[in-house]
């Protein structure tokens, strides 16, 4: 069954797991992204960490019987920065230039867009208490 408690669990598993590879692998993440242009180690270490604080976030939020609907924008906010933020590097040719690397970014963007649509959507229908 499709909550907002599930979509928002299953979007800390996947912020949570990618901010584990990302702090833990951030070369094997960069070569895999790109091979001429890649990303700053740096970069994707303090991503990785942004990434797994906030799926901790997302856990403790999904346990609240009724977020409040600013949480959940919050929440869905950042998941359409994501989205932008893989179309912006993907159009501009900026440290995602492997096909693999394309391919992955697209499907994981969309996987994370679908996260901050479900959210506001099963948000919504839980009414405005």
């Amino acid at each position: 069954m499709v909550t907002l408690s599930n979509v928002m669990r299953a979007n800390a598993a996947s912020c949570i797991g990618f901010g584990f590879i990302f702090f833990i692998f951030p070369a094997e993440v960069s070569g895999f992204l790109s091979t001429n242009m890649k990303v700053p180690e740096i970069i994707l270490f303090v991503l990785g960490i942004g990434l797994f604080i906030n799926g901790v976030h997302l856990v403790w939020a999904s346990f609240k019987p009724l977020p409040s609907k600013q949480l959940v924008l919050y929440f869905s906010g950042g998941d359409y920065i994501w989205v932008l933020g893989s179309v912006y590097l993907l159009l501009s040719g900026i440290w995602i230039t492997t096909s693999i690397g394309i391919l992955v970014t697209i499907l994981v963007s969309g996987m994370v867009g679908s996260f901050g649509i479900l959210q506001m959507l099963k948000r919504k229908e839980m009414g405005n208490y």
